[in-house]
């Protein structure tokens, strides 16, 4: 054995170098930076984890929202369809108004109607007068509080239920 010293050559020329003792505490390095290294990596991974649970639990409360609203909107509609069917079994009602209102919304300016009426409606608008040409005719067919008007031109209905239907679809609407 010759007790020269290795020479290594290197194509390049080194910029850094760094002696590693051997032994016991090359060993004790080298699995502290494996155990860091791993923990790194496992908080990487446990934090992208944290991230999707995070993510998902986010769209699930948006859903959740979602459908509290539309529930909400349902049972809000369905409290007024009760209360109103109660009120007006009552005849808690503006009865006048709301053939008023039906007349001018149907446009049929002083063309000749006729207004069909439940007949207890009919009833308690025996005395009221209405423009010219509108006739009120008494019609079991017709739910106590709704009014339907026949004109020349077709017969336009306002009803509870449907007055409430349309409220529930324009909420549902604005809930999309």
């Amino acid at each position: 054995m010759s007790s020269e010293r290795p020479v290594v050559s290197l194509a390049r020329r080194v910029h850094a170098a760094r002696v590693v003792a051997h032994g016991a505490d090359t060993e004790a390095a080298l699995q502290a930076r494996a155990f860091e290294a791993g923990r790194a990596a496992g908080l990487v991974e446990a934090a992208a984890g944290l991230e999707r649970a995070v993510e998902h639990l986010s769209t699930l409360e948006e859903e959740a929202r979602a459908s509290l609203a539309r529930a909400a909107a349902e049972l809000a509609v369905e409290i007024a369809r009760v209360l109103m069917r109660r009120e007006i079994g009552r005849g808690n009602y503006d009865l006048e108004r709301i053939v008023r209102e039906t007349l001018q919304e149907g446009a049929v300016g002083r063309s000749p109607c006729v207004v069909h009426l439940h007949p207890e409606d009919h009833a308690r608008l025996s005395e009221v007068r209405f423009r010219s040409g509108t006739k009120l005719a008494p019609d079991e067919g017709v739910p106590r509080g709704d009014v339907h008007v026949e004109t020349a031109l077709g017969l336009l209905v306002r009803d509870v239920d449907g007055c409430l239907d349309a409220i529930a679809q324009r909420l549902q609407e604005s809930l999309e």
